[in-house]
């Protein structure tokens, strides 16, 4: 990020979720419920798991991405996934957000 500013593509989608309602990225993390429910989806493999991304509108995807955790809020479950989207310069900008489960898929390869 030359000067130390956000790209303009990044900037709108910044903006764009924030007018949906949806985290900032920057947002500290609720803070965590007194005990996880006992259904409570649980991580495979330290590191991660490889998924797919629905995007956002204008830029849908899918996009490969790596699911690092998950938690549940008011509305459902959210999956913290990073991923990376291109600007209008066509530069990788690493995006590392919470989504909602019903954005992401198992990528259908082998488990291991």
């Amino acid at each position: 990020m030359a000067g130390g500013g956000w790209s303009a593509a990044y900037q709108r989608r910044y903006e764009e979720a924030r007018r949906r309602g949806e985290p900032s990225p920057f947002a500290d993390p609720p803070a965590p419920a007194a005990a996880p429910p006992a259904a409570a989806p649980v991580l495979e493999r330290p590191g991660g798991r490889h998924c797919w991304v629905q995007g956002p509108p204008e830029d849908p995807g899918p996009f490969p991405g790596l699911l690092l955790a998950w938690r549940r809020d008011g509305t459902g479950w959210l999956g913290r996934v990073a991923y990376v989207l291109l600007d209008e310069e066509q530069r990788p900008v690493l995006v590392d957000t919470w989504v909602a489960a019903e954005h992401l898929r198992p990528t259908g390869g082998p488990r291991r």
